[in-house]
């Protein structure tokens, strides 16, 4: 095959990625231009934008890393379009002096490229710019950005947030305020979703994605080694819990097929990495019912607060923060099922167990990168609280209710460097007190579960039966807004779900307005599409496939593998309010159970 670089003809071998091909000329060309190579060429506050023309387009450099030289195709590395970007670039990084991306090394060598007309590849082998966060849960690696802008569409055209913005000297610019730490600008990183976004394609030039691995400039912060650390520290009493969609996930992390529910071998896979106690997230599902259920039941029957919108999704909660302030006294007051985990966990699972709970470390396995957000809030430390008014520990200090998060991507980066292969793993049981469940809780992990599992409970209450059938259809699709309307005896229960934050903008403003969903009882809001299944931190690909295939697996679980299918009826549940809590928002409860929401809104 036959390419033209700076109006030379040269023969290369195949398949070789453009930038391969650079490297050849430069190898076979007595005199390059431009010192070494114009992939050196970097736009200065994004800088890994080296910059060839290739066809008549100006194309970065992961770019040229990764998109395959075609036969025919004519390269510039040295054009006149190729030369005023640098020398513009150069430019403005000396300009930028205040600039806390740049070095005073940096500016020296803008300097240099302005009065030379070009930057050699050795000048440029060491710069680089420092991450840029969305804390604690996102990061942006502008080193790998690709400048597709794909993060930026799913941010404002799927989730309707807008947090992502472009510059075109600065590259991607993230708003940490507006910023919901969905993480979904992850999986539509370049080559995050495989290709399979025709604008991506259409911007690497090629008619078939060639590439097996996502660019990664969008990635979620890496508590890997942290958690290593905690399981290698002898004083510390590490529990795992882990949510309901990673049973349904975290195999095809392992080459196991899409949905196929993995739940016993987790188990084992937690034990085997050194966990003290292996718990499930699920029992805290159950127990979110028990608290939100009968909260719904409460505001029926007393003129509370409705719509009464769910609260489980952190990523839902802080977009209610930021966009709809005046509708935080909808959100239900109950915890997420992490934190009620947490909370639990250090409380009536350390005193069962004699531990202390300043020695216990509890790390959450989530689909979710909005959950290490949500770990941190200031309003998340009840545990601490009941200690020091109910019984104070003599070497107490202050600690939050749940330590670490990892994504289902960060446990299955875990369990391959302790060399554990999932698929090989036996099937065992999860640790008793705070690891049984019912069917109610796994369909927590899909769009319209979280409803589900609470009318299965709220219905039974209100009523002194189940409903039959227990399933409810008409919420079980990936439509991003869907309504219900029950029979109560005398009463309509009207119910709907949305998923998808820009699904969730359009119920939120109709409740704002008075609208039609104003006159309903209790909506579902997920932040991500198809609920937890297509959450931020699931393995990639994450698209339509994957979540069909991790929603069947989660009705399974429910379906055919639950005996037990409501969560008023979990016996660890049963013996947790005996034992502990006393009944559902009893005053512990309430202190344990229950939190408070901010308005973010900028002025």
């Amino acid at each position: 095959m036959w390419i033209t670089i700076n109006q030379q003809r040269i023969e290369f071998p195949t398949p070789a990625t453009i930038y391969d091909v650079i490297h050849q000329a430069g190898e076979t060309i007595a005199n390059p231009p431009l010192g070494q190579l114009k992939e050196c060429i970097r736009n200065p506050f994004c800088p890994q934008l080296g910059l060839a023309e290739c066809d008549g387009q100006l194309v970065t450099l992961p770019a040229l890393k990764r998109r395959m030289a075609k036969d025919g195709m004519t390269i510039e590395t040295h054009s006149e379009n190729v030369q005023q970007t640098l020398e513009a670039r150069a430019k403005l990084l000396k300009e930028h002096h205040e600039c806390t991306f740049i070095t005073e090394w940096q500016r020296s060598v803008a300097i240099e490229a302005e009065s030379t007309g070009f930057i050699t590849l050795e000048a440029w082998e060491n710069f680089s710019f420092p991450m840029r966060s969305s804390s604690p849960s996102i990061i942006h690696d502008p080193n790998k950005c690709v400048r597709c802008k794909a993060c930026i569409e799913v941010c404002r055209d799927q989730q309707g947030v807008g947090a992502l913005s472009f510059d075109e000297d600065k590259g991607i610019i993230i708003d940490d305020d507006l910023c919901v730490r969905c993480g979904q600008c992850i999986h539509h990183c370049p080559m995050g979703a495989r290709g399979s976004s025709e604008s991506i394609l259409e911007f690497l030039g090629c008619d078939k994605c060639p590439f097996s691995d996502p660019i990664g400039a969008m990635h979620e912060v890496d508590d890997t080694e942290n958690v290593r650390s905690l399981l290698n520290d002898k004083e510390m009493y590490c529990v795992a819990q882990f949510a309901p969609s990673i049973r349904a996930s975290l195999g095809e992390e392992f080459n196991i097929p899409d949905g196929d529910l993995v739940t016993g071998k987790i188990y084992a896979a937690l034990r085997k990495l050194g966990f003290k106690k292996v718990w499930d997230t699920n029992f805290a599902a159950d127990l979110t019912i028990m608290e939100e259920g009968n909260e719904l039941i409460q505001r029926i029957q007393t003129g509370g607060v409705l719509p009464q919108f769910t609260s489980c999704c952190p990523g839902w909660i802080r977009f209610a923060e930021t966009f709809y302030p005046d509708l935080l006294l909808h959100i239900s007051s109950a915890k997420s099922p992490q934190q009620m985990f947490a909370a639990i966990a250090k409380t009536f699972g350390a005193k069962s167990l004699g531990i202390d709970p300043v020695s216990m470390c509890v790390i959450s396995i989530m689909p979710c990168t909005a959950k290490k957000y949500e770990q941190t809030r200031p309003e998340m430390a009840h545990a601490n609280e009941y200690w020091e008014e109910s019984q104070p520990q003599p070497n107490q200090s202050s600690y939050p209710d749940n330590d670490i998060v990892l994504t289902t991507r960060e446990l299955a980066r875990l369990l391959k460097m302790a060399n554990i292969d999932l698929a090989e793993m036996p099937d065992e049981e999860a640790d008793s007190m705070l690891g049984s469940y019912t069917g109610a809780a796994p369909i927590f992990g899909r769009t319209g579960g979280v409803m589900e599992a609470a009318l299965r409970t709220a219905i039974t209450i209100l009523t002194g039966r189940p409903p039959k059938p227990l399933e409810f259809s008409t919420l079980e699709s990936l439509e991003g807004i869907k309504k219900a309307s029950l029979q109560l005896g005398n009463k309509t229960l009207k119910v709907a779900v949305a998923h998808g934050l820009y699904n969730v903008r359009t119920v939120c403003e109709s409740v704002q307005s008075g609208g039609e969903f104003s006159e309903y009882h209790f909506i579902e809001f997920m932040c991500c599409p198809g609920g937890c299944i297509g959450g931020g931190g699931q393995p990639i690909p994450t698209n339509n496939a994957t979540r069909a295939g991790r929603t069947k697996g989660l009705n399974t679980d429910d379906r055919q593998k639950s005996k037990i299918r409501m969560s008023h009826e979990n016996p660890e549940i049963k013996a947790l309010y005996s034992e502990f809590l006393k009944e559902p928002l009893s005053s512990l409860s309430h202190h344990l159970l229950h939190t408070t929401y901010v308005n973010r809104m900028k002025n």
